[in-house]
């Protein structure tokens, strides 16, 4: 009878020690989940701002030219502002307040062209907080060529067929990221082709029953064999930088519950499809 006591006490101690482990060891592997979770998103950061710095002089170019040209308006203003005090005859006055007019619009026009600039790079860099909504996929392409337009317009010409007529369900801030590394891409591509005659990126998108796809075509140099299969690997890179970029947008289109492929021939340019589930329909909006 005693031994049967002792057994079960010991039994019972054992079943205590395990519960023990047991919720000791599930609050460690939630930590390290988290810990992960965070890291992971550290590194899509991370990525996106090594995307921000090499854009970084385009985009001062881009914003400096409305600038000049507002400034120079300004002046212009100023002068014809201190003239038309002295000019007394109608007609003069007239078209000097013409001319006032129009260069005040002017200057709206590139004071708008800046904020637009300027909003579009706030978009983009600002952290994901992981919200999802639906967006119109057309626009977002748009503004991510607006970011990158000054990297693209000495190497290539943008061609845009936008077909598709669905909202797509998504976190914004992070597929304009997957936009910006492929089309980055495809003008870094090219530029390995001729430094002399500018290629061409052409950006569609089209929808099927189930998703809405975009491809992003360059006439750039394609991808070798030999380097095909390991371009979606971390760190993987033949152009410098982190090597993070195609495996980030990978990872970021998968979380979205699509697909990320690329086609290419070695000499004869690449082409990366992204799929995406379908959301809303933009003529419900209407």
């Amino acid at each position: 009878m005693f031994d049967t006591i002792v057994f079960f006490s010991l039994l019972f101690v054992l079943f205590v020690y395990l519960v023990f482990l047991h919720f000791r060891w599930e609050k460690k592997l939630r930590f390290y989940v988290k810990k992960i979770e965070e890291d992971k998103s550290q590194i899509i950061q991370l990525e996106k701002m090594a995307s921000l710095g090499t854009l970084s002089a385009g985009v001062a170019h881009e914003i400096n030219n409305p600038l000049t040209f507002l400034i120079t308006n300004l002046s212009l203003i100023s002068s014809y502002a201190k003239e038309i005090t002295d000019v007394k005859d109608i007609d003069d006055r007239n078209k000097t307040i013409a001319n006032i007019e129009e260069s005040v619009q002017e200057c709206c026009d590139g004071a708008n062209r800046i904020k637009r600039i300027v909003q579009d790079l706030l978009t983009f860099s600002h952290a994901s907080k992981g919200r999802r909504s639906c967006d119109d996929i057309n626009k977002l392409l748009d503004a991510t060529i607006r970011i990158l337009w000054n990297e693209i317009k000495y190497k290539a010409d943008v061609v845009k067929d936008y077909k598709a007529t669905t909202h797509v369900w998504v976190d914004a801030n992070k597929v304009s990221q997957v936009f910006l590394n492929l089309i980055l891409n495809a003008a870094a591509a090219i530029k390995q082709v001729t430094s002399q005659e500018k290629g061409t990126i052409s950006v569609s998108t089209t929808e099927d029953d189930k998703n809405v796809i975009v491809k992003v075509i360059d006439t750039g140099p394609g991808i070798p064999k030999k380097v095909y299969s390991r371009i979606f690997d971390p760190f993987f890179t033949t152009k410098g930088g982190t090597g993070l970029g195609l495996h980030v947008s990978r990872k970021i289109i998968m979380n979205h519950g699509g697909a990320l492929e690329v086609e290419a021939t070695s000499g004869k340019g690449t082409t990366f499809v992204v799929s995406l589930p379908k959301g809303k329909s933009l003529k419900q909006d209407e």
